[in-house]
């Protein structure tokens, strides 16, 4: 089984003696339980059907690899961490898996610049912890920070909880080396912060799901250690008082790292499949809201602020984090949303955005259409990165319930919610991509014109159409 449009100039078994030739037998998986785990990602919606799994060491090796694909015209599914919930990373159609797994070094820590240089396979968290060593700030945040690499982050152009202080992972790129279908390596792998010289290609590869070219390192700034980070859960009876605790906040001229909500439904969920999970609070409320400020030293910034809220009766109840032990707690409640809701049931995820006057509306709409619907043994999970626009919406049910079923169900609900979306200039992905589940969808975020040029651009830097065929649209 291959993509339509490739007809491979070579046998399977061909194939997989090339890769060996190339990568050394270790780097190259083959057994079916290999093949099932690492030809998906956390969607498991598709069956993973790859060829086989090539895990290669070097960029050199990751060229030789394409160069050979795209002469006898194998289709390549280049691999991270496979934390993505768009199916960006599924090999169901006898792809060859390119997994930057083992191209795992930190290369480079420069405190004068405050600069981090790295290969593709490194984690989010081995980032943070290499900038920590060195007295620094790597901002990108993601629950998924101990699995996801680098690479897939600059392909999915990651957000995170600190998006709305620091930006998410485009604002964090400098330079990349990234190795295009034809095997050539293109070098933007410098620390400029300013280079003001002609067209900014490094942009282009960013965001497009390894579609056009492969991430083998990548240059990314570095900040400040935030200093004296403070964090408070609050307890809110009404959406509509959540965008007002962004303005209160905003107009008080408060530094804010994070801004995070969740629903009643999800914080039951998580206290329930979550091992020593507790609630700060005696009555469980409608929703959540964590705020995470930087305030200068001996400051009551955070005390104030709450004080004014609840003044203006837009909190019900709060706790701010004591010490870290609490600190890591309340973060665990937000972060562990996904992995709780997978162990509760089946579940069905948009990631979706808006502006941010508009979330109130839209969900105010999405409230009153979900309603009418009534799904029966369906609950709506909503959280999210709420201080940049970003809704996480689940659809939830028991794991007894027919999966197909299931899916047909909240397929039907999940076109409707995208209708409403475009009718408030909303985005169908925030932070994960199209993939393959939101290729259909498309049209709803984009133009028939914007995706006519996103193919232009597709089949000008991968011409015979070997990378990543098949996700965000069809050739």
């Amino acid at each position: 089984m291959t993509h339509a449009h490739l007809t491979p100039k070579v046998s399977p078994a061909v194939a997989i003696e090339s890769m060996v030739n190339i990568v050394g037998k270790d780097s190259v998986l083959l057994d079916p339980q290999d093949l099932k785990s690492w030809g998906t990602d956390w969607t498991k919606v598709f069956e993973p059907e790859p060829l086989c799994i090539v895990q290669p060491k070097t960029t050199e090796a990751v060229s030789k690899i394409l160069k050979y694909c795209n002469d006898n015209q194998l289709a390549v599914t280049p691999s991270g961490g496979r934390t993505g919930l768009c199916a960006g990373a599924v090999a169901s159609q006898g792809e060859i898996v390119l997994s930057l797994h083992k191209m795992n070094k930190i290369l480079d820590v420069d405190a004068v610049g405050m600069t981090i240089t790295a290969e593709a396979g490194v984690t989010t968290e081995m980032l943070q912890n290499a900038a920590k060593d060195a007295g620094m700030f790597f901002p990108l945040d993601l629950a998924a920070k101990g699995s996801c690499q680098i690479g897939g982050n600059v392909a999915t152009n990651a957000g995170g909880v600190k998006l709305i202080r620091y930006g998410g992972t485009r604002e964090q790129v400098l330079g990349l080396e990234v190795v295009l279908a034809n095997g050539e390596v293109l070098d933007m792998n410098v620390a400029l912060r300013k280079n003001n010289s002609g067209y900014d290609l490094k942009h282009l590869f960013i965001g497009s799901e390894g579609t056009l070219g492969v991430v083998t390192k990548v240059v990314l700034r570095l900040v400040p250690k935030p200093k004296n980070l403070q964090l408070a859960i609050m307890a809110v009876g009404s959406f509509t008082d959540i965008p007002k605790i962004l303005q209160t906040a905003n107009a008080s001229g408060v530094t804010i790292t994070a801004f995070e909500f969740f629903t009643q439904v999800a914080h039951k969920i998580v206290l329930k499949h979550l091992p020593g999970a507790r609630t700060p609070f005696q009555e469980i409320s409608d929703y959540y809201v964590l705020l995470e400020l930087e305030q200068a030293e001996g400051e009551g910034v955070m005390e104030n602020l709450l004080g004014k809220l609840f003044d203006d009766g837009i909190i019900a109840d709060a706790t701010i984090a004591a010490n870290s032990t609490q600190f890591k707690e309340f973060w665990g409640l937000r972060e562990n949303i996904t992995e709780s809701l997978s162990a509760h049931g089946q579940v069905r995820k948009n990631d979706i955005s808006l502006a941010i006057d508009k979330l109130e509306g839209f969900v105010a709409a999405l409230q009153q259409m979900l309603a009418n619907e009534n799904p029966k043994d369906m609950d709506l999970v909503l959280f999210g990165h709420i201080g940049d626009g970003n809704l996480h919406i689940n659809y939830v049910s028991p794991k007894s319930r027919d999966s197909k079923d299931f899916h047909s169900v909240a397929r039907a609900i999940e076109e409707k919610v995208f209708k409403l979306l475009a009718e408030f200039k909303g985005s169908i992905s925030a932070e994960h991509g199209i993939g393959l589940t939101k290729k259909k969808d498309l049209h709803f975020t984009r133009t028939e014109r914007e995706v006519a040029w996103m193919r232009q651009t597709k089949k000008m830097w991968d011409p015979v159409g070997i990378l990543n065929p098949g996700k965000i649209f069809d050739l």
